[in-house]
């Protein structure tokens, strides 16, 4: 994804010492508490790509004793393009009475997600914090942070959970919560947009969809205990690049502290036009998060 501001580079540290190591494709560095990993498939079959790569990841956060997600980045190439996976149907219908949304390869990653995440035993309370957003290049890429001891997953009342969404969004719903609170207290946002209940708003609207995302951002902080304000760093998905410094200037408002990623890239619904996601460590984390500029 191509960096729209001055930085392009996002580091995670360790206060505490760090273990590196691999497993299959999965590669992996932990300290104590905390285990972050990383997998690329090249598999262009997205579904097939999402239910190997994640049968892995959750084989080696078992293997290396961190069995908890604590938050997910996936991101898959041309998000909102037809999908060709040859196991694209899974509800027995014939493939012209399927919704349109089967066909898009977000969808298609969607349902290989799900079938994974299942057959590893993970129901709908397990689904943490995450993402998934476009890529111009490779297939699939899933960074993701684990950890030794559950954390909590919180919902926005703003917002029908996703893996609750109707089926018009697929035959597998997103399986993410809106934010996952570590048990140091760190909160990790999911990516947010301009959705009320499962609608998407202000469809062309990038003004009033900044808006509203800032506003489902702000409810699921409160419902973590936080306050967006304490922000220390944000992440932003803008779908077009000449719309960025707008995007840009009303968020250094709504989280005068954080650091900003502006990245563009595609997002999960077509009529989106940006994505906002938040971290808050704690003061007792063992991690650290910085971005970086050239």
């Amino acid at each position: 994804m191509r960096p729209l501001g001055s930085a392009d580079t996002e580091v995670w540290r360790s206060r505490l010492p760090v273990t590196r190591g691999t497993r299959g494709a999965v590669a992996f560095a932990h300290d104590e508490h905390v285990l972050a990993g990383a997998i690329v498939s090249p598999d262009p079959d997205v579904e097939r790509a999402a239910r190997g790569a994640y049968d892995e990841i959750v084989r080696v956060m078992c293997a290396e004793g961190f069995p908890f997600f604590l938050r997910i980045w996936n991101h898959v190439r041309d998000l909102n393009a037809r999908c060709h996976s040859a196991d694209i149907n899974h509800d027995g219908e014939s493939q012209d009475l399927q919704a349109d949304g089967d066909r898009e390869r977000y969808t298609c990653f969607s349902a290989g997600r799900h079938d994974a995440l299942v057959a590893a035993g993970l129901t709908k309370s397990d689904f943490s914090a995450a993402s998934a957003v476009g890529m111009r290049g490779g297939n699939l890429s899933i960074h993701f942070l684990a950890s030794r001891e559950r954390g909590r997953n919180v919902e926005n009342p703003r917002q029908v959970s996703a893996y609750d969404y109707p089926r018009q969004y697929g035959s597998r719903s997103p399986s993410f919560a809106r934010a996952t609170i570590a048990r140091d207290g760190s909160v990790f946002v999911s990516g947010t947009s301009s959705v009320r209940g499962h609608e998407t708003l202000h469809a062309g609207d990038v003004e009033a969809q900044v808006e509203e995302t800032i506003a489902n951002l702000d409810r699921i902080a409160v419902e973590c205990g936080r306050s967006l304000r304490e922000a220390q760093a944000l992440k932003l998905y803008v779908r077009h690049a000449a719309s960025a410094a707008r995007i840009v200037e009303r968020f250094r408002e709504a989280a005068p502290a954080a650091s900003l990623l502006v990245l563009e890239s595609d997002i999960c619904r077509a009529g989106l036009l940006l994505e906002a996601e938040a971290i808050i460590l704690s003061d007792e984390s063992s991690i650290v998060h910085e971005v970086r500029s050239p």
